[in-house]
């Protein structure tokens, strides 16, 4: 996925096993940074039970340094088993967010989806998006040497590719996600969409750099 195009280096996507590995999304030719690691058992109980109680649910929250995100969580979902435990990695994967932008505030999002949200591939007019699916298919990704930017500024095209072609985030795996209005990313934000619904329910945590 590497090369150039006018002068400028294929957007890439790097994956390790180590938090560490999220900082490459300071480089300018990475547009995706993905910490692939394994959720302890309490947030997998909870995201199971939460993810098939709540139905269809989604709620949005604005918080500042030191805010806890407990509140993102109706009162009774908070009484589940591993609520606790789930809570603390959320809590702890907000702080990371917030040590690395250090914006003056995040919108924490979260979603359970029994449909596809947005099956369309797209990019985000966003500096930067984090992402954890903790219950189903995570999001879909296109790497760079498979995507159909078409000419800007139309927006971007339909994209023609197969099965094959398309990459998942895995389940429990902390993802940033580059978009357009990071500056000097015009054009090459990260090219994604929600999978198709499945079995299960998804649960989906989003957080966003708030001016």
């Amino acid at each position: 996925m590497s090369g150039e195009n006018n002068g400028l280096l294929l957007p890439i996507a790097v994956l390790g096993n180590k938090p560490e590995c999220l900082t490459e999304i300071f480089r300018d030719e990475v547009n995706l940074a993905i910490w692939e690691r394994e959720l302890s058992s309490g947030s997998i109980d909870f995201a199971y039970h939460f993810s098939r109680e709540a139905g269809v649910f989604e709620r949005f929250v604005g918080i500042e340094a030191g805010d806890s995100v407990d509140q993102i969580l109706p009162a009774w979902a908070q009484e589940l088993p591993g609520a606790k435990t789930w809570l603390a990695d959320v809590n702890e994967v907000v702080e990371m967010f917030g040590c690395l932008f250090e914006p003056a505030a995040i919108g924490v999002r979260l979603h359970v989806l029994p449909d596809t949200m947005c099956p369309r591939f797209h990019t985000d007019r966003v500096p930067v998006r984090l992402l954890v699916t903790y219950a189903g298919r995570g999001t879909e990704w296109l790497p760079e040497n498979q995507v159909n930017r078409g000419k800007p500024p139309a927006l971007l095209p339909d994209q023609a590719v197969s099965n094959t072609d398309i990459q998942v985030m895995p389940t429990g795996a902390v993802s940033l996600l580059k978009g357009e209005a990071w500056i000097g990313n015009e054009g090459r934000g990260l090219v994604h969409r929600s999978p198709a619904p499945g079995s299960s329910p998804r649960l989906v945590l989003g957080l966003d750099w708030l001016d």
